[in-house]
């Protein structure tokens, strides 16, 4: 074989991986891990780098238990009790519109600020506050008309072309702003005392890199490769995959993470609530570092990655469900992803859904977007130690060949995962319940 073909077969082969990395490299980087540069310094970096590399194993077993048995995490779910099926309906329902929403208001707010749109609005006397839920209805029936013309292929596509301009981009401005840091701005432990930057940790951790969920649409997505590249899926060629998108994002979190802190740390420079301006600002952190002239490249490459997020979440919520919906009723079952039917009746009702969120919560006086984003994320970090739970239990099943179970190291290090994540979760539960109990004191 040449070098031409291996390359070729390579490229072919990154998929699934690229997703993730799509739906991971959005809120929780471009809006979490800056915020968490801007308030802790550099230090968040290190939060950045403890909750990916607990998350890992439980991230992990989605693609391998697809390879291993042809089948989704959801399979593995209902052999395990249709009470595991039930729970992660439960969860899912909890989250479906309240994350699309977030992911779709945050693209928004950068296709405004891309396209100078606000004084569109302006000239058509919209209210200011209204301006992001229009773009974002646009955006998700847009992103409704790619899944149904492309499905797999264009999200394939999409993220190969994506992800390459974003990283380039991100990594330039970093070593710029590297350059700027000094040995005494730098922090080393972040300081976690005051009621705003728990909520602000409880956030990043939550989705960084991503929701837990997202190991059930990793071995969605790695089953619909399979089917629609013709090829049967590879173990060692999926966990390669998905170990490269998933090192791209931590090297991109960590990238948001020193732009933040290098730029806004100490300086009393705040972000707005608003995601127009919220977009603006996180432009700003790579335009003060390359300058005027990369403003387009850097407006388009940030509006890419979250419209690549928001696509991927569009696609993964429905995708997750019909694939639940075949597994909870089997005598309806169309596949292991379920039925076209289930999945466009999920994605209208989700579209809705998380319009309605949009118009309800930004429409109030004193509600921003970074609010709802911390809601969604701090609900995501609190469900993490029992989705991790059940990947655990299911890539131990009996189902899944020896020879493709965890090794001894990787069991240890899920297991250890498990109990920090439980451990950080319980001791947040015991600080909210500490403060609303000292809320109805002072009541």
């Amino acid at each position: 074989m040449t070098d031409q073909s291996k390359k070729s077969n390579l490229w072919k082969a990154i998929g699934p991986g690229l997703l993730f990395a799509g739906a991971a490299v959005g809120v929780s980087h471009i809006v979490q891990s800056t915020r968490g540069g801007a308030t802790f310094g550099t230090a968040a970096a290190l939060i950045v780098l403890a909750s990916c590399l607990v998350k890992w194993p439980a991230f992990r077993f989605g693609p391998l238990y697809a390879a291993a048995t042809g089948n989704s995490l959801l399979t593995g779910y209902r052999l395990q009790g249709r009470w595991v099926l039930g729970l992660f309906g439960v969860l899912t329902a909890m989250i479906l519109f309240t994350t699309l929403a977030a992911v779709t208001v945050v693209t928004a707010g950068l296709l405004i600020h891309l396209l100078q749109l606000e004084a569109v609005f302006n000239s058509w006397g919209l209210e200011p506050r209204y301006n992001a839920s229009l773009v974002s209805l646009a955006l998700l029936l847009g992103t409704g008309a790619l899944l149904a013309l492309g499905g797999y292929r264009w999200l394939d596509r999409a993220m190969k072309v994506a992800m390459p301009i974003l990283i380039v981009a991100t990594l330039s401005a970093t070593l710029i702003a590297i350059a700027r840091l000094s040995f005494g701005s730098l922090t080393f432990l972040p300081s976690v005392d005051t009621p705003g930057e728990i909520g602000l940790t409880a956030a990043m951790i939550g989705w960084m890199p991503a929701p837990l969920d997202i190991a059930v649409w990793s071995s969605l997505w790695a089953l619909a490769r399979a089917r629609t590249s013709g090829n049967a899926l590879d173990s060692h060629g999926a966990l390669k995959d998905f170990d490269l998108g998933y090192c791209v994002t931590l090297i991109l979190a960590i990238c948001f993470v020193l732009m933040g802190a290098s730029i806004m740390y100490n300086t009393g420079r705040v972000f707005s609530s608003s995601s127009a301006a919220f977009a603006g600002e996180v432009v700003s952190l790579y335009t003060e570092q390359l300058g005027n002239w990369s403003w387009p490249l850097i407006a388009g490459a940030a509006f890419l990655a979250m419209l690549s997020t928001t696509v991927t979440v569009a696609d993964g919520f429905p995708r997750a469900v019909a694939a639940l919906v075949s597994e909870a009723w089997p005598n309806r079952k169309q596949g292991p992803e379920g039925s076209k039917t289930s999945y466009w009746i999920v994605f209208v009702i989700g579209a809705i859904g998380a319009m309605l969120v949009l118009v309800y919560t930004l429409g109030r006086e004193g509600v921003g977007f970074t609010q709802l984003v911390d809601f969604v994320t701090i609900t995501s970090f609190v469900a993490a130690p029992i989705l991790a739970l059940l990947n655990h239990r299911v890539v131990h099943s009996a189902e899944v060949p020896l020879g493709s179970r965890p090794s001894l190291w990787l069991q240890a290090w899920s297991w250890a995962g498990i109990v920090i994540m439980t451990s950080f979760t319980l001791a947040y539960i015991g600080f909210r319940l500490g403060m609303f109990q000292s809320v109805l004191g002072d009541l």
